[in-house]
């Protein structure tokens, strides 16, 4: 647009022959820019060369339009030090810049190209040399150098790009390419051009100038996001006093806002019954004017306004681009309307679909104008994704056309700019396609948000077709793979955006990578083929497909799908008997199959298996069922795994009805194994209709009280599949089977959440928005889901209370907690409440709120308390600081935004993202109900149950009790039952009853299950006497020892729950008795019924009030369980299995952190010592803080008590700072030094807890190396802003980095820190553990599908099961005795990806698992590249815990450049691998470049390793002895004999001949057993002296680092090389 005052400038070429200028294409809408040319000038060009640079510039600056409103040229020159030759400003003509440019003098000198680019940044894009980057004139460096730079270009070329700098790099002969792309924006390929000589350089500038063309045209268009259309609508009734606060409120507001033609624009109106503009968008030019203008507003109080007026006229009147809206250009369109009143709220409601329409609504009061717009209204920031990797893959076809592809930028601009971008947060890919695919950002582009900007400011658009299959497949394979930054753990997400219909299939591009774990959005825009988005997107469709009708509804979208991408659960149900009934009919793919596995698996990883909890069986059918387990096969979820893994598919039809028939045989059986019936469910998934009817045998199925989950996919018959479920909502239904995934919270919800809040005693008080903004339907359709979640909640005064409170201007309690104990007297309640229809003051309705859960006004503070705020847009007030103080009163909150409601916002309420919901609709929030009733119930930091514990009643059965009486203790106890996990390993139970004499029904060790406790609680009867309680006390305290169940030598809790009714026949006794248990380790608990004395009750708790209970009677008493259950699971969580550790915790102290959050990590580790058992011989505790330099607080021989270390805790201060965790790790080692407290030499753990909010200025994985490499175990809390890449680098793996969105979170994680600490570190006490992990590369020679790893490799199939039977026994290691060496083995095959196409866990050799890796049908190739060796990394990581860890990997070549190989190879080796040993096949393609990859043998480099030598499998026994011997040992030189001679051949098996038809090769029978071992060969005479020769560096650089740290005593190195270099000379000397 030529003209536009936007970032534009025209680059014009001459024609080369005809003396003509000729323009670019590119460049006709191109003619303004500030242009510099920072030229080398060193010794390396020479002056001839320097003349070629002369005539570029010359070239090209009479390509160009100058002048001082047009094109500007400067030139620096650098050499040594950069020289001014002449600014933007010197030169406003063609002529004189050419005569300049012949006069720049040839300098000479070194390359100094950084010192040049701080020199340009400063001196040239300035506004006192003729910069107009104030003025939005595109600012452009373009680079030309020869050489490397001897100084550091990073910084300056940082701080250039930074400051809005398009910089181009030209690259002359040796220039380095990694230096000019460091110099350069992103991406290289659109910045960066290298030549061989300087003559070359005119060779360039027709395509140097195209693209910078096409980009400067881009961005001349390109919004900052920050920039709107501002309409202010005022209503004409306001009174004289609020109109003068008003006017004053908007001219503060405009002082402080950028106002101008390219920037904001303003707008004002009146209206009553019709508007009168004061002026439009384009009227008035300046900020000046338009305050003056505000200054003189007038208003004409005489009409009342229309509301239909401003519904369906404002969007035309004041946007439409004749009046200066700039919508189709991408700006945000924002009306802010201010009524004086709208007593029938029905002006909000109105706004409703000018929002829908893309404009951005604010209703606001006079004199709140300030606090409303200043508060980031006009653009708003995703605070909630805080870890993802986010491609955008962007149809840029020739339908779209150049005007709308701008939008698209303005979008992608929009939306990348509301993510928190980082390396370490949300990582940003950006792919565009047509008739090919050009990526453009890849995940692991290391540069910041703000040139991911820029460079999307001026995407190229190309045109061409829409092969958006292609498009797909190219981001699976080039974009989302390690090696390109894709990160595992972390959530993948695509955006797909296209306006067309697809010219290739899409449907299996979508299905392969979302089979890969990515998330698919698809936005489709005017054509684009809904059929096709439902493809392409995930499950469900509706919530991830957009669709909008001009690519000017982009913008208005974009808040939208902001929302959903910034915003799962793990519930667990106690027993139940699930069932799956899966599809196995010919109409299944294997892949589809195996993703039908997959979700089984994911669903089963849900649920607390074993034979007293949830029990899996499985059915697969076709034309007939076939059990493959039964529930009473497995107990364990990595049985049930490997088992479902196992199922093979065979293909059918597809008979379900006779299907669920059969299952009703499961069901019984299933219910007479438990002999007690448990909740029991049915999960069938089928791809079609069935064959036979399924209604009758559905219903037979459901009347025996089975629950049913009808799952279809694909062509399932949506009818058949609700006649299966009998339920709508448990009738589910996904278009591919990769999309099952997606359902597994709706199913593990709706099973666990009718048991959720069983048990459970909460305070939930409903805040619920009733402003103008909600319509009638959606008033409705909130009240209806408050009443489903209340319907499925256990009401009752000693159960869950529920209160309700609308708000709107003004809060209003329609009833509170202790007001209704009923659901029918709470539903009708709820169905009474009427609209309140006026503004949106959560902040306000929170103070209020905030007070009825106090006692005074039926709150029970005691229990859990929750708030569930309910709201459909942005509050009006401040919302942070009263729900932060009312969190601080322990009450959770849980935000549910709907429409208009702001992420942000919602998460400022919750406090946390884990209680953040949101939905687009108020008839979304149906499928919130289970997901809220399990999280509302569940006990957040509390106990959620008494998990592991030995409890015996103690129960008063004296003649004052009746039989009713005991019948209500009866019923007491089996509730504590009911609630406890019952188990052998779990919870264990015992009754003694008492009166004058005491007697054991049952003990402790009697009885596994919860049923059987239950039953012979039910069966005990009262002996009637008097009430000898300190006797009783005296008899139960051998009822916990081991003889009868008792499991204190394990450190189980212990609990006596004495029940009583009377006071004592023998009080004296009471004290003695009960101090006597406690010092035991009994904790005992008091219950007390009518006659009970309550000082007795005190004297038997030990003066623990928590611990004494007491009512009025004993139908109380069979409720008052509630009220005992979360003390009594508090008094049971596990004690740490660790009796005695050395803990030192390392704390951030730097000056991020808040005072606030400052002293919430302090009470956190307060709380974690709390939890620890700190005493001299048990438990000891040290601290340490640190920011730029660490502080020194306490060691661990300080303090032998918790009380103790706690006073000091809280007695520290902050000292602020910088964040330096590397310095801090090295520093820390002392303090696990014995003469510190540590007993390391004891073989006592060793624990370090890191606790940082940010990422470390040093670097940190040195030093946390040498920590873990002194058996150091390290955990990592990240909180915030914490890199997880660098925690993980800390602790070694990711199982030991925990992360908190804020401080306020930390208590969310404590148990899982504490049982971390507590957990056993050293699964081997003694001796020298193994785990050899093989891997198979074989992608030389070409495969057909379904071929094996031994496919083509006789050899590797010959010698395979020999190498691992070899390996399986490693013996005769220096300082260990055989029976304490143990080896694993593990078999790997990866893909490309890295991706696992088989894998097994470390386990004791077998012959059946090398048979089977051999046999394994290989679905795609393998390939020995950078991904295989990260996959090897990540497996030794989460797997394996042994001494010595060594890889061998069978390869037939590398596939990948070497050196890239090589560090890979070397992160492999930080990461605790001991050594890589690869074996080259069989006419592998240079086999020696397989050494160079490497590691850990030693000195014995110089022999490689292949299939076809000598004793292969001796061979590589001995380089693993070798490295066992070092690890394990200090060994690092040892030497072995040659091989003996070979033993006598064992007895002949029986010959057999089996054709293996999967392996194709003819057994030649059973192995014999071992022959005699032959007698040692004879001594080999000395070998002759060797010559001195020219060294290897590659092999000594890997004997060095394969020497053990500190190791110098026992092997000398004597490197002999003139040209040693002289760092390996010193460490080897």
């Amino acid at each position: 647009m030529k003209g536009s005052k936007g970032l534009l400038f025209s680059l014009i070429i001459a024609a080369c022959y005809c003396g003509v200028n000729a323009q670019l294409k590119e460049c006709e809408n191109a003619t303004v820019a500030d242009i510099v040319f920072i030229i080398v000038g060193s010794d390396s060009i020479k002056s001839q060369n320097f003349q070629e640079v002369r005539n570029f510039l010359r070239n090209v600056i009479k390509s160009l339009d100058i002048g001082p409103k047009k094109v500007q040229i400067g030139v620096a020159q650098y050499s040594n030090d950069p020289h001014q030759e002449f600014l933007l400003k010197d030169h406003v003509d063609k002529k004189s810049l050419l005569a300049a440019v012949d006069k720049i003098p040839y300098r000479g000198g070194g390359t100094e190209t950084g010192k040049a680019l701080s020199f340009a940044m400063n001196q040239y894009f300035a506004p006192a040399a003729g910069s107009r980057a104030s003025q939005q004139v595109p600012q452009i460096a373009v680079v030309v150098t020869d050489g490397a730079s001897a100084d550091d270009v990073s910084g300056p070329a940082e701080s250039l790009r930074a400051q809005g700098v398009y910089v181009y790099a030209i690259g002359v002969g040796a220039a380095n390419k990694r230096e000019l792309e460091t110099i350069a924006n992103v991406p290289p390929e659109h910045f960066v051009f290298t030549i061989d000589n300087y003559p070359a350089l005119d060779q360039i500038r027709t395509r140097l100038l195209t693209t910078v063309c096409s980009s400067v045209e881009a961005d001349g268009v390109t919004l900052e996001q920050k920039y709107a259309d501002i309409f202010f609508l005022v209503d004409s009734t306001i009174p004289q006093g609020p109109l003068s606060v008003l006017k004053s409120e908007l001219i503060k507001f405009l002082k402080n806002i950028t106002i101008g033609e390219s920037t904001h624009r303003i707008g004002l109106a009146q209206y009553a019954q019709d508007f009168k503009v004061e002026f439009f968008l384009n009227d008035l030019k300046n900020k000046a004017e338009i305050i003056e203008r505000i200054g003189s507003f007038r208003l004409r109080p005489d009409q009342k306004y229309q509301v239909n007026l401003i519904t369906e006229d404002a969007k035309n009147r004041f946007f439409a681009a004749g009046v200066g809206g700039r919508e189709q250009l991408g700006f945000r369109q924002l009306l802010v309307i201010v009524p004086y009143e709208d007593p029938n709220g029905s002006l909000g409601r109105s706004t409703n679909m000018l929002y829908k329409e893309g404009l951005q609504i604010v209703v606001i009061n006079p004199g709140w104008l300030i606090a409303q717009l200043s508060d980031n209204t006009l653009f708003t920031d995703c605070k909630g994704a805080n870890v993802a990797d986010v491609v955008f893959i962007v149809d840029e076809s020739g339908s779209i056309e150049k005007t709308n592809f701008q939008l698209v930028r303005d979008f992608l601009h929009s939306m990348v700019g509301s993510l928190d971008v980082g390396l370490n947060r949300v990582r940003v890919g950006l792919v565009t396609y047509q008739d090919s695919t050009t990526a453009h950002i890849y995940l692991d582009t290391p540069r910041g948000k703000a040139e991911i900007l820029q460079y999307i400011s001026i995407l190229p658009y190309s045109g061409g077709g829409t092969q958006t299959g292609a498009a797909l497949n190219f981001t699976r394979e080039q974009i989302f793979i390690e090696t390109r930054g894709k990160r595992k753990g972390v959530q993948q997400v695509a955006v797909v955006i296209t306006d067309g219909e697809s010219q290739d299939r899409v449907s299996e591009a979508a299905l392969n990578l979302r089979r890969d774990g990515v998330t698919i959005y698809c936005i489709g825009i005017r054509g684009a083929k809904i059929s096709e988005l439902e493809e392409m997107a995930s499950h469900p469709s509706h919530g991830h497909i957009f669709n909008v009708e001009s690519f000017t509804k982009l913008m208005p979208l974009k808040r939208e799908l902001q929302k959903i991408l910034c915003t799962n659960i793990i519930h667990e149900v106690d027993d139940a008997d699930i069932f799956f009934l899966m599809d196995d009919s010919g109409s299944i793919g294997h892949e589809d199959f195996n993703d039908m596995k997959k979700f089984i698996i994911q669903l089963l990883k849900t649920f607390r298996i074993g034979k007293n909890h949830v029990r899996i069986g499985l059915v697969k059918y076709s034309d007939s069922p076939t059990l493959e387990f039964e529930p009473t096969t497995y107990s364990d979820v990595r049985a049930l795994e490997k088992a479902v893994n196992g199922i093979s598919h065979k293909g059918g039809g597809t008979k379900t009805g006779g299907a669920l028939n059969d299952m009703i045989g499961h069901f019984d059986k299933a219910e007479a194994s438990r002999g007690y019936k448990v909740p029991k469910y049915l999960i069938v998934i089928t791809d079609g209709k069935s064959q036979d009817e399924v209604k009758d045998p559905a219903d037979k199925i459901r009347a025996k009280d089975v629950i049913i989950h009808a799952i279809g996919v694909k062509d399932s018959n949506k009818k058949e599949l609700e006649e299966i479920a009998g339920d709508p909502s448990r009738s589910h239904f996904v278009h591919n089977f990769d999309a099952l995934p997606s359902l597994s919270i709706d199913i593990t919800s709706d099973i666990c959440s009718s048991d959720a809040c069983k048990y459970v005693p909460l305070d939930i008080i409903f805040l619920v928005d009733s402003s103008r903004s909600i319509s009638e339907k959606s008033y409705k359709t909130m009240k209806d889901f408050i009443k489903s979640l209340v319907s499925k909640s256990a009401i009752g005064k000693n159960d869950m209370h529920i209160a309700v409170m609308q708000f709107s201007s003004e809060p209003k309690m329609e009833f509170s907690l202790d007001t209704y104990y009923s659901q029918d007297e709470i539903l009708k309640a709820i169905d009474a409440m009427q609209q309140m229809d006026q503004n949106t003051y959560t902040g306000k309705a929170i103070k209020e709120v905030s007070q009825y859960f106090s006692q005074s006004r039926g709150g029970r503070p005691g229990i859990g308390q929750r708030l569930l705020i309910i709201t459909d847009g942005k509050a009006q007030d401040d919302v942070k600081v009263p729900a932060a103080e009312l969190r601080a009163k322990n009450v959770v909150i849980y935000a549910i935004g709907v429409d208009r409601a702001e992420t942000s916002q919602l998460k400022d309420l919750s406090g946390s993202q884990e209680r953040v919901f949101y939905e687009k609709d108020f008839d979304e929030l149906k499928q919130l109900e289970n997901q809220l009733v399990v999280k509302l119930c569940e006990q957040g930091k509390n106990c959620k149950k008494t998990e592991r514990a030995d409890i015996i009643f103690l129960v008063d059965g004296s003649t004052s009790i009746s039989q009713t009486d005991f019948g209500s203790m009866q019923i007491f106890m089996k509730s504590f039952v009911e609630k406890a996990t019952v188990g052998k390993d779990q919870t264990r139970f015992g009754v003694i009853l008492y009166a004058t004499t005491p007697a054991s029904y049952f003990v402790l060790k009697d009885f596994e299950s919860k049923r059987d406790v239950l039953t012979a609680i039910s069966n005990i009867t009262a002996p009637a006497g008097d009430t000898y309680t300190s006797a009783a006390l005296k008899f139960s305290s051998q009822y916990f020892g081991a003889v009868h169940g008792g499991r204190k030598a394990l450190k189980v809790p212990q609990i006596l729950m004495v029940i009583t009714d009377g006071e004592a026949t023998d009080p004296n006794d009471l004290k003695p008795a009960s101090d006597k248990l406690r010092e035991d380790g009994v904790t005992v608990f008091s219950i007390g019924v009518k006659g009970a004395k309550m000082e007795e009750l005190k004297t038997m708790a030990g003066g623990d009030t928590s611990k004494v209970f007491y009512v009025d009677d004993f139908v109380a008493l069979e409720t008052l369980h509630k009220n005992i259950s979360s003390v009594l699971c508090n008094s049971t969580k596990p004690a740490c299995e660790k009796e005695k550790a050395d803990v030192i915790f390392l704390l951030d102290q730097s000056g991020s952190i808040s005072v606030e959050s400052y002293t919430l990590m302090i009470n956190f580790t307060a709380q974690l010592v709390k939890s620890l058992d700190v005493r001299e011989y048990s438990i000891r505790v040290g601290v340490a803080q640190f920011s730029d330099d660490p502080k020194h607080e306490f060691y661990l021989d300080k303090y032998s008590s918790k009380e103790d270390v706690i006073r000091h805790l809280q007695s520290i201060k902050q000292t602020g700072g910088n964040t330096y965790i590397g310095k801090a790790l090295g520093y820390i080692k002392k303090y696990f030094e014995v003469s510190h407290g540590s007993r390391r030499n004891d073989r006592v753990p060793q624990n370090l807890v890191l606790i940082t909010d940010g990422v470390s200025h040093d670097k940190v994985e040195k030093e946390a190396r040498e920590l873990r490499s002194l058996g150091i175990v390290v955990s990592a809390i990240g909180v915030g802003n914490a890199s997880m890449p660098q925690l993980k680098q800390i602790t070694g793996t990711k199982e030991k980095v925990f992360n908190v969105l804020n401080f306020e979170g930390l208590e969310t994680i404590k148990e899982k820190v504490v049982n971390d600490i507590c957990k056993t570190m050293f699964p081997f006490a003694a001796g020298c553990t193994i785990d050899v992990a093989m891997g198979f590369d074989i992608s030389r020679r070409p495969r057909a599908p379904g071929e094996m790893p031994i496919s083509g490799h006789t050899k590797l199939q010959t010698f395979l099961p020999e190498i691992a039977r070899y390996l399986s026994s490693v013996q005769g290691l220096c300082c260990v005795h055989p029976k304490d060496v143990e080896t694993r083995m593990s078999y790997h095959v990866f893909n490309r990806n890295g991706q696992s196409l088989y894998d097994t866990n470390f386990e004791d050799y077998s012959e059946d698992a090398v048979k089977k890796v051999m046999t394994h049908l290989l679905s795609e190739p393998t390939y020995f590249n950078t991904a295989l060796l990260n996959a090897f990394k990540e497996m030794f990581l989460t797997k394996s815990g042994a001494n010595v860890k060594v890889l061998v990997i069978f390869s037939d070549g590398l596939d990948e450049d070497v050196m890239k190989l090589e560090q890979e190879s070397e992160l492999l080796r930080q990461s605790g691998v001991s050594a890589l040993l690869t074996v080259a096949l069989e006419k592998a393609r240079d086999p020696a470049q397989l050494q160079m990859v490497e590691f850990g043998r030693g000195f014995n480099y110089h022999l490689p390793l292949s299939i076809g030598m000598p004793n292969v499998a001796s061979t590589i026994f001995k380089q693993i002895n070798s490295v066992s011997d070092r690890e394990c040992c200090g060994i690092t030189c040892k030497c072995s004999g040659h091989e003996g001679v070979r033993g006598s051949p064992g007895t002949p098996g029986s010959k057999v001949t089996e054709i293996q038809t999967s392996i194709h090769f003819v057994h030649d029978g059973e192995r014999g057993p071992p022959g005699q071992s032959g007698s040692p060969g004879p001594q080999g005479c000395p070998g002759v002296g060797g010559l001195k020769v020219q060294y290897d560096s590659d092999i000594v650089k890997k004997t060095w680092n394969d020497l053990p740290v500190g190791y110098c005593s026992c092997v000398k190195i004597v490197l002999v090389s003139a040209g040693l270099p002289r760092n390996l000379r010193q460490q080897g000397e």
